[in-house]
């Protein structure tokens, strides 16, 4: 090999090195939740936005955003990625996850249409410090389990 293609391998490598390391420990959903429940939130955000980067309708994506943003967004941000995972699981054609989907729908658009348009600005500070101090399931923790069974993650 010449110098000019060892430059532009090595290169590559440090370019495939870095992006392995800004990418959460592992892409299954069990790695996913657990980030979740030890308060690794970033490593979440940021394989939401990795896949949202390959495909702006990705369902896994629009979960994991939606955990994100309600928990510690803006009320502007939470309701639109709660309505951003309406419209992309309305497209979904799973039994699996259109049978748990039905019945959340209609929870998540109130949350997005009432409950967080509704929250003062001290509610939701509060909302924040709880959901950055409890460690909990993501609600999307079951339909996120379907996905990666059905082999859609």
């Amino acid at each position: 090999m010449n110098h000019k293609t060892t430059t532009i391998l090595s290169a590559l490598a440090t370019i495939a090195a870095a992006t392995l390391c800004a990418t959460p420990s592992s892409n299954t959903v069990e790695a996913v939740t657990q980030d979740w429940k030890q308060g690794n939130y970033s490593n979440v955000y940021e394989l939401a936005q990795a896949r949202f980067a390959s495909n702006s309708n990705d369902l896994v994506a629009a979960h994991l955003m939606m955990e994100f943003d309600t928990a510690f967004s803006s009320r502007e941000a939470a309701s639109n990625s709660i309505m951003r995972l309406v419209r992309i699981s309305d497209e979904v054609t799973l039994p699996a996850y259109t049978n748990l989907y039905g019945m959340a729908r209609s929870s998540w658009i109130w949350y997005a249409n009432e409950f967080f348009p509704s929250l003062t600005d001290t509610e939701l500070e509060q909302h924040h410090t709880w959901a950055q101090t409890t460690r909990h399931e993501m609600s999307s923790d079951f339909m996120l389990k379907i996905l990666w069974k059905n082999n859609l993650w």
